[in-house]
């Protein structure tokens, strides 16, 4: 009985050590968790560290964009970024523009060119936040570009075997960024098989399920993938290479709570490594 204890403790503890999701090291010595009391130990440790990863990955993407303003506009022109450039910036942000008359004549004196100040009156007002957080809607088949975070084999993984992802481009709405790079994409491996003694080339089919959002929540995906070998070159197996990208898309109309855009003035200022005067 001791014995088989033991191997149970030990398989246990090679899934935690050799898992590539986790990214986390854990040594255990071997023999530590004999008695009822170590068992709730180790199940409490295991608690923890999932706790901690999840909260490491929450804490990673669920950060506050910077609310992009007049001033902002007119120190990127001021620092001769294109006005191309600058159109692309605030495309791609949450903005808070004073469109007044005084703000549009401040704009004209900075020699802010027409194209983006036409860009600023079009830019898109915030939905006012609720505690702190702004309810952000991803319409339903929104593109996502993601990459294979692992190699697949016909002859090594089998059939229902889930895949991992990750995203290549963060993507925003309203300028608001509702899912980031490098964001977390799972999928499961609907068919893996090598080649048939009857000359049936290898396969490998699979599907996206979903995508790590920035509050947490995991949202639907469509799409998948499949690669068959070369029935003349008589391949016993296929492969598919870590980094390989596809495309999945967004499953229905899905809300995302995203921490709400601060100003420039409320960051904190970057702490001085000089010495004091």
């Amino acid at each position: 009985m001791r014995h088989d204890a033991r191997a149970g403790i030990e398989a246990k503890h090679a899934a935690l050590q050799g898992s590539p999701q986790s990214g986390v090291a854990v040594t255990i010595r071997r023999g530590s968790f004999c008695g009822a009391g170590s068992w709730l130990a180790f199940v409490v440790l295991a608690l923890c560290l999932t706790a901690t990863i999840a909260g490491a990955q929450g804490t990673a993407d669920d950060i506050p964009d910077r609310l992009l303003t007049n001033q902002d506009v007119i120190e990127m022109v001021g620092s001769g970024m294109t006005p191309l450039a600058v159109i692309s910036q605030i495309h791609h942000s949450p903005c808070k523009f004073d469109k007044s008359a005084a703000g549009l004549e401040a704009l004209k004196a900075a020699n802010v060119p027409y194209h983006v100040v036409l860009a600023m009156m079009k830019a898109p007002e915030l939905p006012p936040a609720t505690k702190g957080r702004i309810v952000v809607v991803i319409p339903d088949s929104t593109p996502i570009q993601v990459s294979l975070s692992e190699d697949l084999s016909s002859d090594v993984q089998q059939q229902g075997y889930v895949i991992y992802f990750q995203v290549l481009e963060e993507i925003r709405i309203r300028g608001l960024r509702v899912i980031a790079k490098g964001a977390r994409v799972r999928g499961k491996l609907l068919g893996s098989k090598d080649r048939s003694r009857t000359g049936e080339a290898a396969r490998l089919d699979w599907s996206l399920t979903d995508v790590l959002a920035v509050d947490g929540q995991r949202l639907p995906l469509r799409g998948g993938s499949a690669v068959s070998g070369n029935e003349l070159q008589q391949e016993k197996n296929v492969t598919v290479g870590k980094g390989e990208e596809f495309k999945a898309f967004t499953y229905g109309v899905r809300k995302v709570n995203v921490l709400a855009p601060i100003p420039a003035s409320s960051r904190k200022p970057e702490d001085s490594t000089g010495p004091n005067p």
